[in-house]
């Protein structure tokens, strides 16, 4: 699962597409959108770790203020989204010990200093379902862990987010990890279609 980039538009406003394809054939969607938005971006390509790490990405709380044009805006406070899809069915339980957003110019968020730690997120069965080449169906049983850290990004600038945690395994025992991301901020200003607003970008 992608999180970044432009896949975070699609992943935000999926409610909002599902809504549209919920109701009555009206034609192609119309109006203009006035947009002011941003989004954060990792500074740099990650690398794959050794020992499981969650994933992680940056709500910026996209909103239309109609189907029909108008506005298409971001927002803070932001929220630190957590996903980790766990196929070995090992981890039930991941939890946050430590988390800390420092901005270019040195100063931390305050809002990280008055968590409530640990953060502690619990693992929800999930059955995959694969269908094989052979018409046959595979099922597989395996753990989502998703949750977030939230209203913790109160700047639109670029920030470091520190993190670090473990997962602890159905027999008891702990794995832990730490995060370390530099993420970049993009902003758009400028009246766009409803299909531009929309579309995969």
């Amino acid at each position: 699962m992608y999180y970044f980039g432009k896949t975070l538009i699609v992943v935000a406003l999926f409610p909002i597409i599902a809504g549209i394809q919920g109701c009555p054939p009206t034609g192609p969607t119309s109006g203009t959108y006035k947009v002011n938005t941003f989004r954060f971006v990792h500074a740099k390509a990650q690398t794959t770790a050794d020992a499981p790490v969650p994933k992680v990405w940056i709500d910026t709380n996209l909103k239309l203020s109609s189907l029909s044009g108008g506005t298409f805006t971001s927002s803070l406070p932001c929220s630190v989204k957590i996903d980790y899809t766990d196929n070995s069915y090992t981890f039930h339980c991941v939890a946050f010990t430590s988390v800390k957003i420092t901005y270019e110019d040195g100063a931390v968020d305050p809002s990280t200093e008055n968590l409530a730690l640990p953060i502690r997120i619990t693992a929800r069965d999930y059955e995959a379902v694969n269908s094989l080449g052979d018409g046959s169906i595979v099922k597989s049983k395996l753990w989502i862990l998703s949750g977030e850290v939230p209203k913790v990004i109160t700047r639109a600038q670029p920030f470091r987010l520190q993190m670090s945690g473990h997962f602890t395994k159905d027999d008891g025992s702990e794995l832990p990890f730490t995060i370390d991301q530099h993420f970049d901020i993009e902003k758009d200003d400028a009246v766009r279609s409803g299909a531009e607003v929309l579309q995969d970008k």
